[in-house]
């Protein structure tokens, strides 16, 4: 039992030394000097930026949010068509009810992805 304790302490210490010692190495050898402040501005092309920036997050979020229980959705379908001949018929009436939940949620995502104009 001792023995199951030293080895996830020796696991969780390995776990927490790999990232630390590459932290360390990377802070060792960086270069401490500024650079040239032309090729440090933004895009490295040495003229100002104009407008804001574009909020790329806000942009693929509908996408992300989309994809996502798409996803678990397709789990759930596949383990449920590797053993639906052995379970209840209100498993099957669940999961027929879960992709039409999807598929409304994928219609109302695509609009909201679309902009609200469907194209």
């Amino acid at each position: 039992m001792l023995y199951n304790y030293a080895a996830l302490a020796f696991f969780i210490a390995f776990g927490l030394l790999i990232p630390a010692s590459y932290l360390l190495l990377a802070r060792l050898l960086r270069n401490e000097e500024q650079g040239n402040p032309v090729k440090n501005a933004p895009y490295e092309s040495a003229e100002a930026s104009l407008g804001t920036e574009r909020g790329i997050t806000h942009e693929y979020l509908s996408y992300f949010m989309l994809s996502l229980p798409f996803e678990m959705v397709l789990v759930m379908l596949f383990f449920w068509s590797s053993a639906y001949r052995a379970m209840p018929i209100s498993v099957s009436t669940d999961m027929m009810a879960l992709v039409a939940i999807a598929a409304a949620f994928a219609l109302f995502g695509y609009k909201l992805a679309s902009g609200g104009n469907g194209r």
